[in-house]
């Protein structure tokens, strides 16, 4: 198994490089293979360069794989909370929109339309920049914004009676990051391509199902108890797990499961606890975990990290 520590943005403003250090040398004496990190696009070429670039180098240096995760690029996939490309409000033609042909903001950004050969040409870009200038291992799909549906003039002609559905959109969003995965390896020659959809979203998974260079694919989801209520809820990796893991089987692909700790608040940590044990030691190719990414005060965080990182180091046989 895979085990790939989701580091999210370590690389903005203030970290410190001997804080990074130890960092990087805890998750490879955890027994990680691996570190992801998000990256907008701004970064790629504004002033963040050198310390995306530290990074990746100190990354390596401590033995780890590096995996990139697109964030917000063009809107299309989520990924660290704050931000987007200034590309998706110079070009407001490419966001998808509603029947009455509005902006379809319901994601509370405006989100890039797969059809629309602007985004296609801003990704795959995108992307000979960060694998020409960074020396990534991986990139990582996080949550593609397929649910919402497009009905831009382009997406109403291709789709079959002039009618875009849920189940057509889920397939237009499977090839786009299909393609893009393909466009990344053209790039970078042995490059891993994965992508998680969030929990609710089977019917993009089924539709990646049949993708070509896409290496591992599933879900993420919380670690929640039946009843235990948190204040935004996304299903449980446990229900992602049960529907999926079959699927992902079958289909022969490798499974790829992100153990979700945001959102996790002080209540909600005895209910995280219980459910750890049974979260690590499901069964798959590629497990995600977050470095540190909960809401909880001071007074707990030590509980939750130390709790997660012995989990960590249980099943890396550490």
């Amino acid at each position: 198994m895979l085990i790939d520590c989701y580091y999210y943005a370590p690389h903005n403003h203030s970290l410190l490089l001997s804080h990074l250090r130890e960092d990087l040398a805890r998750m490879a004496d955890l027994g990680c293979q691996a570190v992801s990190l998000c990256v907008q696009e701004g970064q790629l070429t504004n002033w963040h360069q050198q310390r995306l670039r530290t990074v990746v180098d100190e990354a390596h240096r401590a033995g780890l794989k590096v995996h990139a995760v697109p964030n917000r690029w063009a809107g299309l996939v989520a990924g660290w909370l704050d931000g987007f490309g200034e590309d998706s409000l110079r070009h407001l033609d490419w966001v998808i929109r509603t029947p009455d042909g509005a902006m379809d903001l319901a994601c509370g950004y405006p989100v890039g339309c797969t059809q629309h050969p602007g985004v296609a040409e801003h990704v795959a870009r995108t992307l000979d920049v960060m694998l020409d200038r960074f020396a990534f291992d991986g990139v990582i799909w996080d949550e593609p914004r397929s649910p919402l549906v497009c009905h831009c003039t382009r997406c109403r002609a291709a789709a079959p009676g002039g009618l875009p559905t849920s189940a057509w959109q889920a397939e237009r969003t499977a090839a786009f990051f299909d393609a893009m995965s393909a466009h990344a390896k053209g790039r970078r020659p042995g490059l891993t391509s994965a992508l998680f959809v969030m929990p609710e979203c089977g019917e993009l998974l089924r539709a990646c199902l049949a993708a070509r260079h896409i290496d591992h694919l599933g879900s993420d989801g919380h670690l929640r108890s039946p009843g235990h209520r948190m204040h935004r809820m996304k299903r449980t990796l446990f229900e992602a797990y049960d529907e999926y893991a079959p699927l992902l089987a079958a289909a022969g692909r490798k499974s790829f499961f992100l153990i979700e700790a945001q959102r996790h608040r002080d209540e909600d940590l005895d209910d995280y606890l219980a459910n750890l044990e049974r979260a690590f030691t499901l069964r798959m190719d590629h497990l995600m975990w977050y470095y540190s990414a909960h809401e909880l005060s001071a007074a707990n965080e030590d509980r939750f990290n130390q709790a997660t990182w012995a989990m960590v180091r249980r099943i890396a046989g550490r």
